[in-house]
């Protein structure tokens, strides 16, 4: 699964609580960051305080990029991703692939290779599950104001817009305590591995814009 949503929305939070509460139903649990970094292990790195700090790179440099992060996602999934889900052991990103379409500056991606990386985008291994934690922009900026209040509005009507047209997408109100939170999310996942319907109405809030 791949868990989104903007600086301040508790994803980190809230995947280290499922992977303490589901660790018993599962026999692993494997975390990675925006990409499975040809398994490299995950460690620990400091906090992104300016995620727009950085000006964005040349655009043969980003096509580069691009590419290099479409081949790290395959082989992720064929070496290390698809194995654990034989071994029923629960992936989960924060962040994935399909998030340098809704913030290409935290990506150093310029305007002009944006045609692009939708299209590498398309070509990278899904998740069977998609969630989005949503809170408004004002609650976001309470607790992470790294962006300006508009850059927040923003990008939360893109992630909404983004989960209209994904399979197998759930948008959680992420405005509550980060226990409620992860108790929504592992429902949603506990769910999921059965073959009955998950109840979208129970554990997802769509907001209409």
């Amino acid at each position: 699964m791949a868990v989104f949503g903007p600086d301040g929305a508790g994803k980190s939070a809230v995947i280290k609580r499922l992977a303490h509460e589901l660790s018993l139903s599962f026999h692993g649990i494997q975390p990675f960051h925006f990409r499975p970094m040809f398994r490299r292990q995950l460690k620990d790195s400091h906090p992104v305080t300016r995620p727009h700090g950085k000006l964005p790179r040349g655009a043969a440099i980003s096509i580069f990029k691009l590419l290099y992060w479409l081949a790290d996602c395959w082989y992720g999934y064929m070496v290390t991703i698809r194995p654990a889900r034989a071994g029923l052991r629960l992936v989960i990103f924060d962040r994935y692939f399909d998030d340098i379409l809704i913030d290409p500056r935290r990506y150093r991606l310029p305007k002009s290779c944006q045609w692009f990386a939708k299209l590498v985008v398309d070509l990278a291994p899904r998740p069977d599950v998609y969630v989005l934690l949503d809170a408004p922009a004002e609650v976001v900026q309470k607790r992470k104001p790294e962006v300006s209040p508009a850059e927040s509005q923003r990008q939360r009507m893109a992630y909404l817009e983004m989960f209209r047209s994904l399979p197998n997408a759930f948008v959680v109100d992420a405005a509550f305590p980060v226990d409620e939170v992860a108790q929504q999310v592992k429902n949603l996942i506990l769910e999921s591995l059965t073959s009955q319907p998950v109840n979208r109405a129970e554990v997802s809030l769509i907001v209409d814009c």
